[in-house]
């Protein structure tokens, strides 16, 4: 995945941060599509978690703007924490990826929940991103209540920023 990653960074689709703003070069604000039935997915998932974290990876394309085309369910190990953390097994991780390219997809992210918190990424969130990921975030107030943002960085050392979420059929 790593690997992956560097030969992803240097090629000509990626976007390049101007300020405090992601441009797609001569595009427009960096933004992910995603289908609205995959994004409903991520709501009732993050919905029956309540009240813990739920987890999962984005699968689509890497282009301009990014597509997520699938989201695939990731079990939360962190038990002891799981009311405020997530974490992901690796072989699940990297089992997810491989039938991703098998079926001609990328990982382009990972969504999680935040019970009764915003939507917006934490210190630890960014301390555990990688660059170009999409990380959607989902706020669930109550149990019921949803809201769900995107967030990226292109380089190690920069913050997360939003990422225009829109949704397509």
């Amino acid at each position: 995945a790593r690997k992956n990653l560097e030969a992803r960074r240097h090629s000509d689709h990626i976007p390049r941060r101007r300020g405090q703003v992601f441009i797609n070069e001569g595009l427009g604000v960096n933004m992910v599509e995603i289908k609205q039935d995959i994004l409903q997915k991520i709501l009732d998932h993050a919905r029956a978690s309540y009240p813990h974290e739920c987890c999962g990876i984005l699968l689509g394309k890497m282009t301009s703007p990014k597509r997520i085309m699938d989201a695939v369910k990731a079990e939360n190990t962190n038990k002891e924490r799981a009311v405020d953390r997530y974490e992901m097994n690796p072989d699940e991780l990297l089992r997810i990826e491989r039938e991703a390219r098998q079926a001609g997809l990328e990982v382009v992210g990972v969504y999680h929940s935040h019970p009764d918190h915003p939507s917006s990424p934490s210190e630890f969130d960014r301390q555990r991103g990688w660059p170009e990921y999409s990380y959607i975030i989902v706020a669930v107030k109550g149990g019921a209540e949803t809201e769900a943002r995107s967030w990226t960085f292109i380089e190690e050392d920069e913050p997360f920023g939003e990422e225009e979420l829109k949704v397509v059929k």
